[in-house]
């Protein structure tokens, strides 16, 4: 895979899904410097992208629903995570069990200031992309080397 091809498969890649972005990054790039930051950035744009686009997401869904009871298991466990976490959980769950967009959907239900919402995915998306690359760059771990065996 040439450099070029794996930058934007890494990057696009992890706008939506983090890990598969960090997947490609591993499998294309021999520094794992680059693939910090093209993971980093591509996370980046796409939390930016659907915080901004997740207002009119949510409003469009809201006009399909018909009214439904009032307290379901689904809300109960929002209410659960907003007392117990918040902001800062979901920040740090979304980029490796949630996707960025399912992430950033939860966060917009959650606090109406776009900035907060940016900062801690932001936070988290350099926290999770250092643990992984820096773990590689510090144990010298190359994974793809172990699957070519």
């Amino acid at each position: 895979m040439s450099f070029t091809t794996a930058a934007l498969l890494s990057f696009l890649w992890s706008t939506v899904k983090y890990l598969i972005g960090v997947g490609m990054a591993v499998a294309g790039f021999h520094n794992p410097v680059y693939g910090w930051v093209f993971t980093s950035a591509g996370a980046f744009v796409g939390v930016c992208l659907f915080t901004y686009s997740e207002y009119w997401i949510e409003g469009y869904l809201k006009k399909l629903r018909k009214n439904k009871k009032r307290f379901s298991k689904t809300k109960r466990r929002l209410v659960w995570l907003r007392l117990h976490g918040g902001l800062p959980l979901i920040a740090l769950l979304t980029p490796l069990i949630l996707s960025i967009p399912v992430g950033t959907l939860l966060c917009t239900t959650f606090i109406q200031e776009k900035h907060k919402i940016i900062l801690w995915q932001s936070i988290s998306i350099a926290f999770w992309g250092t643990l992984i690359f820096g773990s590689m760059a510090l144990f010298d771990v190359n994974i793809v080397q172990y699957l070519h065996r």
